[in-house]
């Protein structure tokens, strides 16, 4: 018999009762399912199926996940012997094929180039799972046969979609063109997409790179089917989150793991530890004004050695989207040495932040960029277009953030409605060249009970389309002794909300808040609440608050 697990907003999950863990092959889609299909509409250029929602079946038996056409949205899988933790990437794979059927550019579900994009849209989301859907070798270990310039006609041929996989893999991690710049660029053959990014000849490179690096007739055994970049250079890079390996542009990208700060000294060999690199909280909780703080810096490479590496760090207000206007340098380091081939990390020695450097009291981001003469970091003036900026963040993993404030459960703001909320400075920028149009959205985990609001100037909360509806007007001359009048914008305290979209002018800088209140009951718990800035549906910056108890 089959039983709804449950129901979010564009699915609904069904499992077949004789399946042994089918409660928790349901739960773990239903966990992840929202914030994948967020994700992957965005690589599509943010569409979504016509119908809606998707009903996912998890069914007794073994076989391979289905549905009965590429556009239908009723999604069959024999789970049998799947574990709950590959559940979500299978259903992922499908719910890509409804995407391309949607966007019906050329990526054909039923076709070697479909079923390679729909193997390879799960890895970019969860880069750690690229071993289970490897069938580059299959490919490798043919008579490797053109099967980018021609199509196979079928979903079944793992020669054929190992050619497309490893292909697709080529295109954004040798060449460094972004996901999302692959998958709207479609055309009726993985050729075709290629050309119209500007690569013409892309079978024949592609082929003669790993003709060089695997030969033709030597068996290969790769791990999975991204072994680029295959380069005769260091390729240096700083993870975004926990989850990247250095070619990952999905997930936050302003939790960097490797930006560290300690408000004593220690060294650094500690963070190089396998356990130290596995965790994101290795930060002290905040930057101590009146004494001196350290911070270091993971550097990765992924080519050959380097040497001569610089690690530059940076400081920012807090705000949505840390343009490079807003960068204060504060220190660098030079590492003589940061070895290759194969993911090696080097750690910077400690980089002093004197007090008398150190901004006003407040929460701040960091921002670490790395690079050597082979392959260059960025600066503040790389950039004369914000969208080059956004374009050089999609194709190069050299720059982080750490934009993570630890704030106590605790204060008071106002009066009235808004009375004992804690308030949560940052800005929303705009881009410094010309007017652009952002979306901003919030999440939390908040608590039964909560309460949280996005407090802007009065002219942005007026500009926001569709037209927020629980809003309140008031005057704050501490925001911005300028610009007195505030709107307060209610929204959830638990998962995602969209606050709206604005063209925000060139130069914005609007000082804002966030404004959350926790009952008393709950007030020793440690909660996160964050909002982020999207340009053209990818997330350009985000501010992240950590809200722990007041001790």
């Amino acid at each position: 018999m089959m039983i709804q697990a449950g129901q979010t907003t564009n699915f609904i999950v069904s499992y077949d009762d004789r399946l042994a863990k089918g409660a928790a092959m349901a739960n773990a889609v239903l966990a992840g399912c929202e914030n994948d299909l967020a994700q992957m509409s965005a690589l599509f250029g943010g569409i979504l199926p016509a119908t809606l929602p998707f009903q996912i079946e998890l069914k007794h038996g073994a076989g391979s996940a289905g549905h009965a056409t590429c556009l239908a949205t009723t999604i069959s899988y024999p789970a049998k012997d799947a574990s709950p933790q590959s559940v979500l990437s299978t259903v992922d794979a499908e719910v890509a094929e409804v995407l391309m059927a949607t966007q019906n550019l050329g990526f054909n579900c039923s076709f070697s180039n479909g079923e390679a994009l729909s193997r390879v849209v799960p890895t970019v989301l969860y880069p750690e799972r690229t071993w289970a859907f490897s069938v580059g070798n299959d490919w490798l270990n043919s008579p490797r046969q053109d099967y980018v310039t021609v199509n196979d006609p079928t979903d079944q041929n793992p020669i054929s979609i190992g050619c497309g996989t490893l292909f697709l893999n080529y295109l954004a991690h040798q060449l460094n063109l972004g996901w999302q710049a692959i998958i709207t660029a479609a055309g009726n053959t993985l050729g075709q997409t290629a050309a119209n990014l500007g690569v013409p000849t892309a079978f024949a490179d592609f082929s003669a790179l790993l003709a060089l690096h695997f030969p033709a007739g030597t068996p290969t055994n790769l791990p999975d089917d991204n072994p680029f970049p295959l380069l005769s250079q260091p390729t240096l890079y700083i993870r975004h989150n926990l989850a990247d390996n250095g070619t990952s542009h999905t997930g936050p990208e302003s939790k960097s793991p490797d930006i560290i700060v300690k408000n004593t000294l220690f060294p650094q060999d500690q963070f190089a530890t396998q356990i130290s690199i596995a965790s994101d909280n290795e930060s002290d909780r905040s930057v101590l004004a009146g004494q001196t703080n350290y911070l270091y810096v993971r550097v990765w490479n992924r080519g050959t050695d380097a040497t001569d590496v610089t690690a530059d760090v940076y400081w920012s207000p807090p705000a949505t989207l840390v343009t490079p206007s807003l960068w204060t340098f504060i220190t660098g380091a030079i590492l003589a040495h940061v070895p290759g081939p194969g993911n090696i990390v080097e750690v910077t020695q400690p980089l002093a932040w004197d007090q008398s450097l150190i901004p006003a009291p407040g929460h701040y981001c960091f921002i670490a960029t790395v690079g050597n003469a082979e392959n260059p970091a960025p600066s503040p003036g790389t950039f004369s277009t914000f969208d080059d900026f956004v374009n050089y963040i999609a194709a190069h993993n050299n720059i982080a953030w750490r934009n993570f404030n630890v704030v106590a459960n605790a204060g008071k703001h106002s009066k009235g409605r808004f009375q004992g909320f804690v308030a949560l400075p940052f800005l929303i920028p705009g881009a410094w060249d010309r007017a652009h149009a952002f979306v901003l959205e919030t999440t939390a985990d908040l608590p039964k009970g909560a309460l949280m609001a996005v407090e802007v100037p009065s002219w942005l909360g007026r500009k926001l389309e569709p037209a927020p509806t629980e809003v309140e007007e008031h005057e704050d001359t501490k925001a911005d002794g300028d610009d007195r009048s505030r709107s307060r914008i209610s929204v959830k305290p638990d998962g995602p909300h969209v606050v709206g979209q604005i063209e925000l002018p060139a130069a914005t800088r609007a000082a804002s808040h966030m404004l959350v209140s926790i009952p008393a009951e709950h007030l020793q718990g440690t909660y996160e609440v964050a909002i982020r800035q999207l340009y053209k549906g990818r997330e350009v910056g985000r501010i992240t608050w950590r809200l722990v108890p007041d001790v």
